[in-house]
């Protein structure tokens, strides 16, 4: 039975059992469990009480911490290619271009942050002014099944670059995938609390969205991401990045 990771470790759930399974022979690739309530309120918590260690690392030591990651998934690139073309359907090739993508978003993210958001000195006659970029907080993604490794690590690599802690719940139709990257940023020693990750359904989707949150990014229907523009019309704090399909497309 596969597991949640919650404050730098692996967690039984006790929610109600799903599988994923290869869409080419039939066969269970990954077996694990929705997230209760108690859970993705354990994964917040967490996140919130790792951010103010993690702001404090600086953009430098964050991207140390980033660079490591991308040196675990290239030491797997072949591992990680084949579980991705077995979970969501795609063919080797395709799956290693993601693998390819997955690796270089970390020079493109730390390259980006520095050309937009390093502090800057504007001049005043009177006293000089500073402009400071600062971390929005706690961040919710939700991930997709098409490129459930590159999507995903596309939101998390520049949240937790600016200082973010991240809650991430993977496609329901490729948990495998999210595990797999969850465990590769385990294993680059990324201090705990500072990402977290959940499995499961809409559901888990929902609860998860009720929770003290700074940021959602969300990638998916267009559907479901007018909804989540709703749930949140009244809460101008929390930044939305919401990457949708075509209307009237999943």
């Amino acid at each position: 039975m596969s597991k949640h990771y919650i404050n730098g470790l692996w967690v039984i759930g006790e929610g109600t059992p799903f599988t994923s399974i290869n869409p080419a022979d039939g066969t269970t690739i990954w077996q694990g469990t929705n997230a209760t309530e108690r859970e993705i309120t354990a994964a917040c918590d967490a996140a919130r009480k790792s951010l103010f260690k993690w702001e404090q690392c600086g953009v430098g030591g964050r991207a140390n911490y980033i660079l490591k990651f991308t040196k675990t998934v290239e030491a797997r690139r072949e591992e990680l290619a084949l579980l991705i073309a077995k979970e969501a359907g795609k063919p080797l090739w395709e799956a290693k271009t993601e693998v390819n993508a997955v690796i270089g978003k970390a020079n493109l993210s730390i390259q980006a942050y520095h050309e937009r958001f390093e502090e800057k000195e504007i001049p005043n006659p009177e006293a000089p002014a500073h402009l400071r970029y600062k971390p929005h907080g706690v961040v919710a993604i939700l991930g997709p099944f098409n490129f459930p490794a590159h999507l995903n690590n596309g939101h998390i690599i520049p949240a937790l670059l600016a200082g973010n802690t991240v809650v991430c719940k993977p496609s329901e139709l490729t948990p495998a995938v999210g595990e797999f990257i969850f465990q590769c940023w385990h294993d680059s020693d990324l201090p705990a609390g500072v990402i977290n990750g959940i499995q499961g359904g809409v559901n888990t989707a929902k609860t998860l969205l009720n929770q003290d949150l700074q940021g959602v990014y969300f990638t998916g229907s267009y559907t479901t991401g007018v909804r989540i523009n709703k749930h949140f019309s009244e809460r101008p704090d929390v930044i939305l990045a919401l990457e949708m399909g075509e209307i009237g497309r999943a």
